[in-house]
């Protein structure tokens, strides 16, 4: 049977982390194991696939071999099973280099797609919890769930502002460790001019009051899904494009202009 894989939650990285990378990726190893258990396997795949080391418990052992072989380990995966799954292995997988971060699984979300609806939405719902205490790594600026529809949103309010011609080489990891100054001259832009309470009042208007919460460090956390992982409110995507345009107005209307459209292709 073909694998489909999705990405449950990952974050272009390259284009603004100040911190090692490999250190951070850690970090978040440390959380999923904290909820799913044991590094089922460890493989350095900087130059190619080997045995890897398995059924690792210690965070500390993972901590120790990544950072004794900085070459090897360069990109790494650590290969989870979901341990509420009991009659057949469920893999998740943290991939982890230096221009993005992703966990994925491999069943095209079939664990989020039970006859059972109130199942359906325990598992979204531990699978927030995971999401949130990830995006809660101060290293991490955003956070997205899910590559295949982006129903959820976690870190500082800027990155939800998407230019496409930016967001494009943000999204290609060729280009994507090459866009940091954009990035963060944007991101200040946009905090110097668009107030936080706006953005919220504009999401909660349009998705509701609980599909937005502040989190600590001046993060949000939104959801475009409603309860259910592969029940969408909105096409994110247009949602996006949409807030866009609307905060440009907003913002010409205190006769500013963010983007600048530099670096083009």
């Amino acid at each position: 049977m073909e694998e489909i894989q999705r990405w449950l939650m990952f974050s272009y990285w390259g284009s603004y982390l100040k911190e090692d990378y490999m250190q951070v990726g850690l970090d978040v190893t440390e959380i999923l194991m904290k909820h799913w258990g044991m590094a089922r396997l460890l493989e350095g795949v900087a130059f190619n696939y080997d045995e890897g080391m398995e059924d690792i418990d210690s965070i500390d052992k993972v901590r120790d071999e990544v950072l004794s072989d900085r070459d090897r380990y360069e990109l790494y995966d650590v290969t989870f099973f979901n341990p509420t799954m009991t009659d057949e292995i469920y893999v998740n997988r943290l991939y982890v280099n230096d221009g993005m971060l992703r966990v994925e699984e491999y069943d095209d979300l079939k664990y989020f797609q039970t006859d059972d609806p109130a199942v359906n939405e325990r598992r979204t719902q531990e699978l927030l919890v995971v999401f949130t205490d990830v995006a809660s790594v101060p290293a991490i600026q955003e956070l997205w769930m899910v590559n295949h529809d982006r129903t959820a949103f976690m870190g500082h309010p800027a990155y939800l502002y998407r230019p496409r011609p930016l967001y494009e080489r943000v999204e290609d990891t060729l280009y994507t460790p090459k866009t940091k100054d954009e990035v963060a001259r944007l991101v200040e832009e946009f905090k110097a001019h668009v107030p936080t309470e706006w953005v919220i009042d504009y999401l909660q208007d349009r998705l509701g009051a609980d599909a937005v919460q502040k989190m600590a460090d001046g993060k949000i956390r939104v959801r475009f899904y409603d309860r259910v992982l592969t029940r969408s409110k909105v096409n994110t995507r247009e949602f996006l494009c949409t807030f866009e345009k609307d905060v440009d107005q907003f913002c010409r209307e205190k006769g500013v202009k963010l983007y600048k459209g530099e670096g083009f292709y």
